[in-house]
């Protein structure tokens, strides 16, 4: 599937995210891989913090730009918000152990700035694409091969 939505307010965003977190607490095939695209201050990070409110995850939710994973956890579902745009060196994603929090069972990992991690990482489970569209607006694609329906 390849959906292209325009998202104009946090409104919209809410909408979309609440859509993407019912479909991952439908899922089966866990873990499942969620790369998120855009330049600085497209929604990357406001997105993935909407899915996580949906979710159920009521803390506060930091961004992962400087600590570059934050886990989440509820009942036996485990999330990581990935950041990878501090990145500099493909070797720092085996040092901090990357693979491993990719491959943990029952999981959910959303990941900025996946390019960062080109020749490291998979292909995703669905892609999410942000570009500014005006200034309050955000031109938002999603590809998936799973049965995400937007």
């Amino acid at each position: 599937m390849n959906k292209e939505l325009v998202l104009s307010s946090l409104d919209e965003t809410k909408q979309l995210a609440e859509k993407i977190a019912s479909f991952l607490t439908e899922e089966n095939n866990l873990p499942i891989s969620i790369h998120l695209s855009g330049d600085l201050g497209t929604g990357k990070t406001t997105l993935v913090k909407e899915v996580l409110n949906c979710l159920g995850i009521e803390n506060f939710i930091n961004s992962p730009t400087f600590t570059l994973i934050e886990p989440y956890e509820i009942n036996d579902l485990k999330i990581f918000h990935i950041d990878l745009y501090r990145v500099e060196k493909i070797t720092e994603l085996s040092a901090i152990g990357l693979e491993e929090y990719l491959q943990e069972a029952n999981s959910i990992s959303f990941i900025e700035w996946p390019e960062k991690g080109s020749g490291f990482l998979k292909e995703p489970d669905i892609a999410i694409s942000l570009d500014h569209h005006g200034e309050t607006t955000r031109k938002c694609e999603v590809q998936t091969s799973l049965g995400l329906n937007l």
